[in-house]
């Protein structure tokens, strides 16, 4: 099972040479995965309020095909691997249908004292639902 996040490449986002920068994939990522974490009924903001962070511990990223302004391209998220405080993303960047980046995010929950913290309940039961995860 996998969630996908339609997103259009802007403009202001390519270099000089008219390709889309390698920096806005990131943004790219974290777009989709915001959207995602709301389809599961999650709140990065509301977990914030609360004190508790889901901040990026790492991120790996291959870039297979240059992308242009003005293109629709689909995030496409798995979720792979999580354990009590810890879980991993795995992405892909498709134009029509044809994968033009590949990435993977790491994550994991901590306080504000930047301790780790447990997955919130909700949310790990979400990732339980998706296939070939541990329960």
């Amino acid at each position: 099972m996998s969630f996908n996040h339609l997103i259009q490449t802007r403009y202001s986002e390519t270099a000089q040479d008219g390709i889309i920068h390698h920096s806005s994939y990131v943004v790219y990522l974290e777009v989709a995965r915001i959207e995602f974490f709301k389809s599961l009924g999650c709140s990065l903001n509301e977990l914030e309020k609360k004190k508790i962070f889901c901040p990026v511990v790492a991120l790996s990223l291959q870039y297979l095909k240059p992308l242009h302004s003005s293109q629709d391209i689909v995030v496409q998220i798995t979720a792979v691997t999580f354990s009590k405080v810890r879980f991993c993303l795995k992405y892909q960047v498709l134009l029509e249908k044809i994968c033009v980046a590949t990435a993977t995010t790491t994550h994991c929950f901590v306080n504000q004292s930047f301790k780790p913290t447990a997955i919130p309940k909700p949310l790990l039961e979400q990732f339980r639902k998706y296939e070939n995860l541990p329960q």
